[in-house]
């Protein structure tokens, strides 16, 4: 998932997403079988690959063509959503049971509801999951065709720069409000620089290498806050006792709370270059 050394830019874009896509078409296969929640995690994971490829050459590919491709992954994603959704919820409380020391009977009812929900949800899901691979099929057959002739290292650090901007600018709403949406977009934002430097990273491999591994430690306390986040406002309407979801309700609260601290003090240290000293740093990486 990055250029190589001596690769045209507008080559390397489409190898990078090719693959990737072929990727996701291949796990594609497991769905049904016994690995499907990790082929599901792996396809999604895939699928925002893409979407952050599609963002960094947004300017050259042009507006019309990106926002049909957007749309086209964004309803690829949703076809596994509900599924991810029910995975995500049996996975954060398996977490949140292990941190407490319990024993595997613990919220056992909070558990039976959830593992209700993902088998509802592996069942209704599969018209959608048919749509959405049919969707990854379009795209692979769209690639070669993508107007991507002005793309080079310069419009491509241009492009990283938008995303740094981004990310920055959230941080700070989020320092001004701390509201689980703004916390979401930061974590986008900052899941895009992570993706970007990593896709970069020949230009100056030490410095965007260093980049891309801090950016990708925020984004895990980013997303387990976001994880976290979902399950408390997933819970109240789960069917178990309430001495259970009491307790929950109080270790989330209290792990959201730390994750909180932790995700503002590295992401202070994290984006703060100003933009255009960035901007202008990785300009000079393009032209070297």
């Amino acid at each position: 998932y990055q250029l190589e050394t001596g690769e045209k830019p507008a080559d390397g874009i489409r190898r990078i997403v090719r693959e990737q896509l072929e990727c996701a078409l291949h796990e594609a296969a497991a769905l049904g079988g016994p690995g499907e929640s990790e082929a599901v995690h792996r396809i999604r994971k895939q699928i925002k690959k893409i979407r952050a490829v599609l963002r960094l050459v947004k300017k050259e590919i042009g507006a019309d063509i990106y926002a049909e491709e957007k749309d086209r992954l964004r309803a690829a994603a949703r076809g596994f959503s509900d599924l991810r959704d029910a995975q995500v919820q049996l996975h954060v409380l398996e977490k949140l049971r292990v941190s407490t020391d319990g024993k595997a009977g613990l919220f056992a009812g909070v558990e039976a509801c959830f593992r209700q929900q993902h088998a509802a949800a592996k069942e209704a899901q599969k018209p959608e999951r048919t749509e959405a691979i049919a969707l990854l099929e379009s795209l692979h057959d769209r690639l070669p065709g993508w107007p991507l002739e002005a793309v080079n290292r310069k419009t491509l650090s241009r492009g990283f720069a938008r995303s740094y901007r981004q990310g920055r600018r959230c941080l700070h709403h989020v320092l001004d409000h701390r509201t689980a949406e703004n916390f979401h977009s930061w974590r986008r934002h900052t899941k895009d620089v992570w993706y970007h430097a990593r896709l970069l990273r020949e230009l100056q491999p030490e410095v965007l290498g260093e980049i891309a591994a801090m950016a990708d430690t925020l984004d895990g306390y980013l997303g387990d806050l976001h994880d976290l986040v979902f399950l408390q406002d997933r819970l109240p309407a789960c069917t178990a006792p309430e001495n259970e979801k009491t307790i929950l309700q109080r270790l989330i609260c209290a792990r959201a709370n730390a994750l909180n601290e932790i995700a503002l003090d590295l992401g202070a240290c994290f984006f703060a270059e100003k933009q255009g000293a960035f901007r202008r740093r990785l300009h000079r990486y393009a032209e070297s």
